[in-house]
């Protein structure tokens, strides 16, 4: 039996509730020290070696408060959209998806915790698709109107983390609780440790009669998951079950009973578990797992586990996990990131670690760490600021520096495998002692940053948004070549063809922006025009969420991009009028030629729902027609007929 203590956790909740959360802004405490660290994983000699260490940290439990600092499209190949993901070949969970013939709609997610105080805790959201089960509409390009055709119900106390479709396969995540809203708030290790995931796997090609093909459940809590091909591969972290410690330790007895108690546990009473089918095997096994090699690693008995789990095998699964926290991913095709930041207060305080695991289709395989200064962040589309390009991992870090007026200081990284392998190594950084210039003008935050091929794209902002363009064709000398200042800024950063950007932010007057850029020329990058929704308090989902960002490439056939952004509205000159919630569909014309293309306003998909704006919104485009998703309910609209959705369905 598993047992936790729960008031180190209490303790660490009221204490972060009390002092703050996390943001979509840059703060900081000093990312002093080398810029660089060696940092790396050794494979663990014997299960007693990973037993030691685990028992070591849950000797010593530290109740500590960690926040965070901050916060595919589709083309005409296909003829619709899909879920807008960071790499095209990289697939994304998401909790709505759409594969050309079928909407697939999870029910609205809940927030479900023993121990969290209600007042600390948003509203939940209706389930406005009645009884809790993923919903499978069958779509009509031809007429934007779907039907439900089959549904799959949930039992009480599950919820929908995200989906996958591949083939006639749906993959759902479930999990008892909800923490997407809070972002980095719940990386306290107090906070999350006794959390359950697991995965379904059902057999859509009747979608009138979905069959469940696998279903599961693991200890520990869902970091990040992504779909290469017929394989997802499920980051989750686990902390093994305290027993009865008596805390704090007062004399020799209890420290006696306390040790007593410790030697008691078994290795495989401290790694985490997966049930199948109703059979419970090791999650990951002792000997396929590494222990970290520096002093200063995490106090917390904690390990971070990637599962790489086949679609039509899934008791196939292999697992490797290592015993340090995880916080941000990011994948290419062949690797994935895990980023760690070590907080403020630590020796090293205002830094990320990251290690590298390459991919071969059935497992991941550890290649390499190292630990810089500054942070990535968490969050929001902060995994942007990651990019892999023929072995070489591209980063975008901020440190704070703690010096008036100056706070904030931006660095671009080049790393790639040292030649013995086993860790990473910087081998560009922007500034340096040749190109000592700022990226971004003092006190300036970073926002959007978008890698495309050998070029980079970063937007920074204070009171003017400085659009900055980055030569990557040499890894080991990054060089900035171009800039350009535009009033508002961009969270999100979009490649339109060859030689144009398209940016999501924010106006100077608090209304949602879109700007399209010319990059042709990376010395001399230019507005080709922009679009501003509403007025102060408008806002997209978008901005922040990019599977929100619906895009399709050269969509009508005719050399015309489209896309669309939910987004609610205010009015900027009658005050007080309610805001407008709605589907805002936009065409960028001629994207063969960067020095004439423009960017234009197509109208609005806005159900009339009694002006609810909704929790959830995402958006596909097939050919003529537009399918809206707000919340579990779905509407469609074609194009040139936006104004006159039909629906709901």
């Amino acid at each position: 039996m598993r047992m936790y203590g729960w008031g180190g956790a209490c303790v660490a909740l009221c204490l972060a509730a009390c002092g703050g959360g996390s943001g979509g802004g840059e703060a900081g405490d000093g990312g002093g020290g080398d810029p660089v660290v060696t940092s790396s994983l050794l494979k663990a000699a014997s299960g007693a070696e990973l037993e030691q260490s685990l028992k070591q940290a849950l000797a010593t439990p530290t109740a500590r408060v960690e926040l965070s600092l901050a916060p595919v499209a589709g083309d005409a190949a296909g003829g619709f959209s899909g879920t807008y993901t960071v790499e095209p070949r990289v697939d994304e969970m998401d909790a709505v998806r759409y594969d050309g013939e079928h909407l697939y709609i999870a029910p609205q997610r809940f927030v479900s915790c023993c121990f969290v105080v209600d007042a600390l805790l948003p509203p939940e959201p209706p389930d406005t698709g009645g009884s809790r089960a993923i919903r499978i509409l069958r779509t009509d390009p031809a007429t934007a109107s779907a039907a439900e055709v089959g549904s799959i119900p949930l039992e009480d106390g599950v919820s929908v983390q995200g989906l996958y479709v591949a083939g006639a396969r749906l993959f759902a995540l479930t999990g008892a609780a909800f923490y997407g809203s809070y972002g980095g708030f719940w990386s306290d290790i107090a906070i999350w440790a006794p959390e359950q995931a697991g995965f379904r796997i059902y057999d859509v090609s009747r979608p009138e009669a979905p069959a469940l093909e696998a279903s599961a459940s693991l200890d520990g809590v869902f970091v990040d998951s992504r779909r290469i091909g017929d394989t997802v591969y499920l980051v989750s972290r686990f902390t093994p079950g305290l027993p009865v410690l008596e805390l704090p330790v007062q004399d020799a007895a209890q420290a006696a009973r306390n040790e007593a108690a410790l030697a008691a546990l078994e290795i495989g009473d401290l790694l985490p578990t997966l049930t199948l089918d109703g059979t419970t095997r090791p999650l990951v096994d002792a000997d396929d797992c590494f222990i970290a090699t520096d002093a200063a690693r995490s106090p917390h008995a904690v390990l971070t586990t990637i599962t790489a789990i086949p679609l039509d095998r899934p008791e196939a699964y292999r697992s490797l996990c290592y015993n340090e926290e995880a916080y941000g991913l990011y994948a290419s095709e062949d690797a994935i990131y895990l980023t760690q930041l070590i907080f403020p207060g630590s020796a090293t305080s205002g830094r990320t670690r990251i290690h590298k695991f390459a991919l071969d289709g059935t497992a991941a395989d550890y290649r390499g760490s190292v630990e810089i200064a500054g942070q990535v962040w968490t969050g929001g589309q902060s995994d942007f600021r990651l990019s892999e390009r023929d072995g070489v991992l591209r980063v975008f870090a901020t440190t704070y520096t703690a010096t008036a007026g100056d706070p904030l200081d931006h660095h671009l990284l080049t790393l790639r495998e040292t030649a013995a392998g086993g860790a990473l190594e910087v081998i560009g950084e922007l500034p340096n002692t040749r190109r000592p210039a700022a990226i971004g003008k003092p006190g300036e935050a970073l926002y959007g940053v978008r890698f495309v091929e050998d070029r980079a794209y970063a937007v920074t902002f204070l009171q003017r948004d400085p659009l900055y363009v980055f030569d990557m064709a040499d890894p080991a000398d990054p060089l900035a070549t171009g800039q350009l200042e535009v009033t508002g800024f961009s969270d999100l950063l979009h490649p339109v063809g060859a030689g144009l950007l398209l940016g999501l932010g924010a106006a100077d007057t608090g209304g949602v922006k879109l700007e399209l850029f010319d990059v042709s020329d990376p010395a001399n990058p230019r507005s080709r025009g922009s679009e501003v929704l509403g007025g102060a308090g408008s806002y997209s989902d978008a901005r922040h969420d990019r599977h929100a960002f619906t895009y399709l490439a050269d969509g009508g056939g005719n050399g015309i991009d489209r896309l669309a952004i939910p987004a609610v509205v205010s009015d900027p000159v009658a005050a007080g009028a309610p805001p407008r919630s709605a589907l805002y569909l936009f065409e960028i014309v001629g994207t063969g030629d960067p020095a004439t293309a423009s960017l234009q306003a197509a109208g609005a998909v806005a159900p009339d729902d009694g002006g609810s704006p909704g929790f959830r919104h995402r958006a596909f485009l097939h050919g003529e027609s537009v399918f809206y998703v707000r919340d579990s309910v779905a509407w469609g609209a074609l194009w040139a007929t936006a104004s006159s959705p039909v629906g709901p369905f």
